[in-house]
């Protein structure tokens, strides 16, 4: 196992020493909304993206920090895929879907705060720490651990670090954490694998949204995952920064939106 790790590092190192980046025209796609996308073929050490200047600047990863989140909980054994009932407390969390005894798939797919919150409370700061300093992840501040700098609501269980708070990541630095994270191939990233999977038509896409909220606009709303191609895997986060459009409803719908620009670049821009 400490070979594995010590190839897999020496991998990524090399990888990153000889990596190329390719600024292109996504506009088309985006029909207005201020975003970026990357796209980011491991094997091939390079990177498509459309808003470089973007790209690079980090925010909260907000709902796309479930997949980490799921993935320490898996690696400590807070949960296994066959085992992971959540009760519910009673509590009305503001989403039907979230009002019930959750497992990790459903709270996956309906982004149930309150599952994850209670699953990040049972690994210690410092075992979180070092997930993420593992996986280059972002800035990998926890200090705000119990997210009082987002003041969206006073419900301790729907607040979090990664929640418009101290933990923040750019969408260069979300593709790099993923595709170290599914170099590895284990029951670990099968499961996330199965949390993931969006759709199977024309390719096998996995992915996830986030949407963050401050100041009652639209802060950032992601969409980040990869496809595959005969066990080829791309890697590609899109993030919108439009705060003030005017589509209908844009305010609870943008990481659908960021969703639907990528859906849509993968199926049609023949980017890789």
């Amino acid at each position: 196992m400490k070979l594995i790790k010590l190839l897999l590092f020496v991998f990524l190192t090399l990888s990153c020493s000889r990596e190329t980046s390719e600024e292109i025209n996504l506009a088309k796609y985006f029909k207005g909304i201020d975003g970026t996308a990357v796209f980011y073929d491991p094997e091939a050490s390079e990177y498509k993206i459309y808003n470089t200047a973007l790209s690079r600047r980090r925010s909260s990863p907000c709902s796309t920090f479930k997949i980490m989140s799921s993935y320490f909980a898996l690696a400590e054994h807070i949960v296994t895929a066959q085992n992971s009932t959540l009760e519910w407390d009673g509590k009305d969390y503001g989403n039907p879907q979230w009002n019930q005894d959750m497992e990790i798939k459903t709270a996956f797919k309906t982004s149930c705060v309150w599952y994850f919150r209670t699953l990040t409370d049972k690994v210690p700061p410092e075992k979180i720490r070092t997930y993420l300093q593992k996986y280059h992840y972002g800035n990998q501040d926890i200090s705000d651990w119990e997210g009082k700098q987002n003041t969206n609501t006073n419900i301790a269980k729907l607040k979090g670090f990664w929640i418009e708070s101290s933990l923040q990541i750019s969408p260069v630095e979300q593709v790099r954490f993923l595709a170290q994270l599914f170099a590895e191939e284990n029951q670990m990233t099968e499961t996330l694998k199965d949390l993931m999977l969006i759709t199977n038509v024309p390719v096998k896409i996995y992915g996830k949204t986030g949407l963050g909220i401050k100041d009652d606009v639209v802060d950032t709303a992601w969409f980040v995952g990869f496809y595959e191609r005969n066990n080829h895997k791309i890697f590609f986060a899109v993030r919108l920064h439009d705060k003030e459009n005017s589509i209908k409803d844009y305010r609870h719908s943008a990481s659908a939106y960021a969703r639907q620009i990528a859906l849509d670049i993968i199926r049609n821009a023949n980017v890789f």
